[in-house]
């Protein structure tokens, strides 16, 4: 059995509740930053991108879907699922595939 401090299983928790409120909008696929701007908003002391991108890499609850980057840009944003997606892509204008490779 892995014992976690207190502080992260209320983050974990924290990401959970975010997936949920997505999951009763029928959205499936989180990006990055909505992701990030639903926990800013929705507790009280926010969350750091570096720290929230270092749960989502580390649990195996949250899996990456894709990594996109806009068109005529260097931007990317990646988008999560919380467990096994059901589709295997999905398509958004103006983004294309990064190779994750």
């Amino acid at each position: 059995m892995i014992v976690m401090a207190r502080g992260k299983v209320r983050v974990i928790k924290t990401i959970e509740k975010a997936f949920t409120a997505f999951t009763e909008r029928d959205i499936e696929y989180v990006s990055f930053s909505q992701l990030k701007d639903w926990i800013n908003y929705n507790t009280k002391d926010g969350i750091s991108s570096p720290r929230l991108a270092s749960f989502l890499k580390k649990q195996p609850q949250f899996v990456m879907v894709e990594k996109l980057r806009r068109v005529g840009s260097n931007s990317t944003e990646t988008f999560w699922a919380h467990g096994e997606p059901e589709e295997e892509s999905f398509d958004l204008n103006g983004w294309v595939k990064v190779d994750n490779g």
